[in-house]
């Protein structure tokens, strides 16, 4: 019986070793791929609040609804502001389409609606760049980004928050986006993003992610809170989820700029 516990322990740490040699031959190009497979639910739909907090420590709260939905061809997702009442209604809308055969992925269409103007008006090209809403996430922040965009290289490894990560410096290819080179840290337990730094074009570090409460739900890994600070002008914003669903009914018309116009999302 010892000798059989004792082979099993042999077997079980070759495995290990086996996985660790792995994991070390992995690209960085491999571990982003894999971090973008992740599984992730074909519908999901979540209730948010937005803390903002400027230099001052001045607090402005803000609560959202979104609605998700993946078809495999295109994932629509919308997310809309409940209150307060001065951002009540305001909508935007995501069509994010899926690679073609050829290998390239279409732009996704993106639009805004200000109630207050009664109009819509498309996200698009540099604008996508810009602060969503006041926040310290932008717009393109919101939705997810094509990993072809960039070239990838492994730093190393780092603890952050007790996880161990790898640590990969992301440069965008077009170097005229706002954040041309960034830097992420991805969970080696799950490939979950865990932190990440977004550089200007003077190379000047403009904003820090931090990721928390990260945990399986549902069978789908999910992050409770993201923190967004510029660290330029020391204002930050905290998006916390709550009543998180995953797989449920969303309705295909509660995903197009007509729902957003005639404030149906609910």
């Amino acid at each position: 019986m010892k000798r059989g516990i004792k082979a099993a322990a042999c077997a079980l740490l070759g495995a290990l070793l086996c996985s660790a040699l792995v994991a070390q031959e992995m690209s960085a190009y491999e571990i982003i791929k894999k971090s973008d497979e992740v599984p992730s639910a074909d519908t999901s739909s979540y209730k948010a609040t937005m803390t903002l907090t400027n230099k001052k420590g001045q607090k402005r709260v803000r609560e959202v609804l979104m609605r998700s939905k993946d078809d495999g061809s295109v994932t629509k997702t919308v997310i809309v502001f409940t209150t307060p009442k001065d951002v009540a209604g305001v909508g935007y809308l995501m069509h994010e389409y899926a690679k073609k055969a050829d290998g390239t992925t279409p732009e996704s269409d993106n639009w805004l609606y200000m109630p207050a103007l009664k109009k819509v008006r498309r996200i698009s090209g540099a604008g996508k760049a810009d602060d969503f809403m006041g926040t310290d996430f932008t717009y393109e922040d919101m939705g997810d980004r094509d990993i072809d965009k960039d070239n990838y290289t492994l730093l190393g490894s780092e603890t952050v928050d007790g996880v161990d990560c790898w640590k990969i410096e992301c440069l965008a290819k077009d170097t005229t986006e706002k954040n041309p080179r960034r830097i992420v840290w991805i969970r080696k337990d799950n490939y979950i993003l865990q932190k990440g730094e977004f550089y200007d074009k003077q190379n000047n570090l403009q904003r820090e992610l931090t990721c928390s409460g990260i945990h399986l739900q549902d069978g789908f890994w999910t992050t409770d809170t993201m923190l967004m600070k510029n660290v330029l002008t020391n204002h930050s914003t905290v998006l916390e989820m709550k009543d998180v669903k995953y797989n449920l009914s969303v309705d295909d018309n509660m995903l197009t700029v007509s729902a957003l116009e005639r404030g149906i999302i609910r």
